[in-house]
């Protein structure tokens, strides 16, 4: 007779139990038994669609059950995109770990090829070096340093040189002092002031360097897509942002003139600028001389003879597509004429933003607008007028208003008669107050409500008591329902659209031996993932 072994899965995410059915996630309340296994458990996994897996945020376990007595082991095979070990490891501490059974060996050796760099950027300009020696005879000791050092390496930023002379022809300005001196110039940040002047689509960036027989300094490079308002870096084959004015970063993280030279077209285009960094160490004598970089563009190459002609210049005025939703501005700003926009923001009739009342550099079109409006000025309860003016690079002016009364935003909780129980910034508005509590009593539920005032969907509901509250002998417990109250240690609920709410409930259980606590508290947290 062939036995036939019941095989099952659930899926681990978030510190939940999921299964797949009906063409979304369920969840397991708790930790899962062997009849949920068998209730619920998935007998293949391999149906679930890949959009179903993009749901999951964070880290995932498969959980597989089976009664087979003989079963030891059991395997998967997961696809996913391709990527490096040098994207998982990136800024991450990298231990390696060797086992071996050779009594004899006693030491490892291990080569890693990394980037150069000099003692000087691991140590700094301090190092104190620690001697250790037994010869009792021994009663001082001395470090000779040689380096390439200068006290004018000890002044920061410009100096003058100031000098006296009898000399008369100097004195009379008929000849001039001259001062000669060798040195290395510090690090330097260069910034491309203006946008490259491109006729067509770029194919390819050539940047070539100036060979030399000295050892080279360092050059980084970083790229603009939006006229220098932000900077990347090209790693991993994709763009990265990469803040230029930090140079310790910028050194680190920054472009090499292989990786410019290798960046395939499809990444390259709209690219408008290039910011360079050189770092020619005040400790060796090495530099880095950058001979030219150069645009590989796909331009017309056959002249166009023009006769008798006359040119008329039509605009088109720019349009904007906004929402205000959950105390944020957001939408699109473009001009049909592909020019360039900007846009200024008021509130109730004053500046908002930018803040000096100007409209904001002139960006390529389309532009999105991401803003978030600070509550703390906005009128609660009333109605308030946004207002944004928008302009196109000919200069022509539009505007969009909009009306809306004044509330918190966020995942906010609420009381049975709606008030808030917390703002925006987690501050305590209002308590959920049992009064008296008398040890071994359980008081009587209460109900909160948790609304969805964020301006978008959220999923994965995740609401627990903090732990940092916790008192011997009380017990603060939740449940979904009233009646009949059923105890648990934190709710999760799926997606809430905007202005939606739950409700649960809460009480407090209390053991005859608990300790008197005349202002006793305790908070609630939640969290929730975007959709």
């Amino acid at each position: 007779m062939d036995w036939v072994y019941d095989n099952k899965y659930l899926v681990q995410n978030s510190s939940t139990y999921k299964y797949y059915a009906s063409g979304q996630w369920q969840v397991i309340s708790g930790s899962p038994t062997e009849q949920d296994y068998l209730n619920y458990g998935m007998d293949d996994i391999s149906i679930i669609p890949e959009s179903a897996w993009s749901q999951l945020q964070g880290e995932v376990e498969l959980c597989y059950y089976t009664d087979d007595p003989t079963k030891t082991e059991a395997s998967f095979n997961i696809e996913t995109y391709p990527f490096t070990l040098a994207e998982e490891w990136e800024d991450k501490e990298i231990k390696i770990i060797e086992y071996t059974d050779d009594p004899n060996q006693t030491e490892s050796t291990i080569t890693i090829e990394t980037e150069p760099f000099t003692l000087y950027d691991e140590l700094g300009d301090s190092v104190d070096v620690l001697y250790y020696t037994d010869d009792p005879s021994k009663t001082s000791a001395e470090l000779n340093i040689t380096a390439n050092y200068s006290p004018l390496d000890e002044l920061e930023g410009d100096f003058d040189v100031v000098t006296w002379t009898n000399d008369e022809e100097v004195i009379a300005g008929t000849r001039d002092m001259m001062l000669t001196y060798d040195a290395l110039p510090f690090e330097q940040l260069i910034v491309q002031p203006t946008d490259m002047a491109l006729y067509g689509d770029v194919k390819k960036v050539i940047a070539t360097k100036v060979t030399g027989n000295s050892p080279e300094g360092i050059l980084r490079m970083a790229a603009s897509f939006d006229s220098g308002l932000t900077w990347k870096t090209y790693r991993f084959n994709k763009w990265l942002d990469l803040d230029i004015q930090n140079t310790t970063l910028f050194k680190r993280k920054g472009m090499n003139l292989d990786t410019l030279n290798a960046i395939p077209e499809k990444d390259l285009i709209g690219i408008t600028r290039i910011a360079y960094y050189f770092d020619s160490s005040k400790h060796y004598e090495n530099s880095y001389l950058l001979d030219e970089v150069k645009m590989v563009v796909d331009a017309p190459r056959h002249t166009v003879e023009l006769r008798d002609m006359s040119l008329q210049l039509l605009n088109t005025t720019a349009t904007i597509n906004l929402t205000f939703s959950g105390n944020k501005l957001t939408g699109v700003l473009e001009d049909a004429d592909q020019g360039k926009v900007k846009y200024r923001v008021f509130l109730n009739g004053k500046t908002y933003y930018p803040a000096d009342g100007n409209f904001t550099r002139l960006a390529a079109s389309p532009f999105n607008i991401e803003l978030n409006i600070d509550e703390r000025n906005v009128h609660f309860g009333v109605e308030n007028t946004l207002k944004v003016e928008f302009q196109d690079y000919w200069g022509a002016v539009d505007s969009w208003e909009t009306q809306f009364i004044g509330s918190y935003s966020g995942l906010m909780f609420m009381d049975e008669s709606g008030d808030f129980l917390s703002d925006t910034f987690g501050g305590i508005l209002k308590q959920l107050d049992y009064g008296v509590i008398i040890a071994g009593q359980t008081t009587l539920t209460k109900r909160v409500r948790i609304k969805n005032l964020l301006g978008y969907a959220v999923d994965h509901v995740y609401l627990e008591m903090d732990k940092k509250f916790e008192t011997d002998g009380v017990e603060v417990q939740l449940s979904r329902q009233a009646d009949p109250f059923l105890p648990i240690e934190y709710l999760t609920y799926g997606l809430i659209q905007p202005e939606d709410s739950i409700d649960f409930y809460i009480r407090i259980a209390t053991d005859i031996h608990a300790k008197p606590n005349p202002n006793g508290n305790f908070e609630m947290k939640v969290t929730a993932d975007r959709v």
